[in-house]
């Protein structure tokens, strides 16, 4: 013998929250990180915002073609450095010596075409000496992370002490470097026509 019991008006739970789409999903979603104190990136976009109208006010030349000029060109070094160090942290790592490692390949530029050292090489070739020189020293240094297993932090730090002890003794002796090569200059400001562009 079968007893066969219903349960009628029992609740199921919660209704699934519907999925809004559109502008108006992406600004629920937003208020709902705000409200869990997930921001992202709303304070970077805010301090950004700050600045902008901070200097629009400040500068007169703030908005001109001339100011966003000298803005990509200042921004361009560092902004090399970061494409390459996003990779890193990304990876869950860290590089404190990227500072140092940059500037070793700009000294390395440097007196590789520097006139009367004995070792001149155009400047293009001094670029890409510099450019190998410094992924082998990035090889080396993610090679004892990767293989021996000592965290990044440790590796890169004592790189960073390491290349900024070269670039002191290296720019001791010789003081200021000149570049004077006309391949170097003008790679650094060299502009696109504007068809190229």
């Amino acid at each position: 013998m079968t007893t066969d019991v219903q349960v009628v008006g029992q609740d199921a739970g919660p209704a699934p929250e519907e999925v809004v789409s559109g502008p108006a999903g992406f600004f629920h979603r937003a208020l709902e990180n705000v409200r869990s104190g997930n921001l992202g990136i709303f304070p970077i976009v805010l301090g950004f915002t700050c600045i902008v109208v901070f200097f629009s006010f400040k500068a007169t030349n703030f908005f001109t073609a001339d100011n966003f000029d000298n803005v990509i060109i200042q921004m361009a070094g560092t902004a090399m450095l970061a494409y390459g160090v996003v990779f890193v942290l990304l990876l869950g790592e860290i590089d404190l010596s990227i500072s140092y490692v940059a500037g070793i390949g700009a000294i390395l530029v440097a007196e590789l075409q520097l006139p009367g050292s004995g070792h001149e090489i155009t400047g293009l070739l001094a670029m890409v000496v510099a450019v190998v020189v410094c992924a082998l020293i990035g090889g080396a240094q993610g090679s004892i992370v990767a293989f021996v297993g000592v965290p990044s932090f440790v590796v890169t730090l004592a790189g960073f002490l390491i290349w900024q002890g070269v670039i002191l003794q290296v720019l001791e002796q010789r003081g200021t470097i000149i570049i004077q090569d006309r391949w170097i200059n003008y790679t650094a400001s060299y502009f696109f026509s504007d068809f190229a562009g």
